[in-house]
């Protein structure tokens, strides 16, 4: 019995933990975190050219918002919510990729793919600015 009552009291501890991180409904990106689980993902036009140059489909760039863990060396986090930038790393097919997202509401944005494993010779829009 008295186990019983030690595992009911942690359960309930649990749900009451887990509802004070965020009411009910909001999603994580509202309350300044990274939603890994986004209705719409989107990508701009670097990290198209990104993406086909490195050979990165969007199946890779899911499975990194899903499960990829956040470098915060990389990431800018100081900004409002919807201009923070998450450096997302992880393993894919044996390579060491990273990708640069940007979470709002229910929509998540690509900004760049980046393929740690190799330097590849990509001719991206926006390049320039970095030379």
């Amino acid at each position: 019995m008295k186990k019983l009552r030690i595992g009911a009291l942690f359960l309930i501890l649990s749900l009451f933990f887990a509802c004070q991180s965020r009411p009910a409904g909001q999603p994580a990106s509202d309350s300044g975190e990274l939603n890994r689980n986004p209705a719409k993902i989107s990508y701009s036009k670097h990290a198209r050219c990104r993406m086909e140059c490195r050979n990165i489909d969007e199946k890779e760039v899911a499975d990194l918002l899903h499960h990829g863990y956040i470098n915060y060396k990389k990431s800018n986090l100081k900004a409002d919510d919807c201009h923070k930038r998450y450096a997302l790393e992880g393993y894919e097919n044996g390579e060491k990729l990273r990708i640069i997202v940007a979470s709002c509401g229910n929509e998540t944005t690509v900004i760049t793919c980046i393929d740690l494993s190799h330097d590849w010779p990509c001719h991206c829009p926006g390049d320039e600015r970095h030379h």
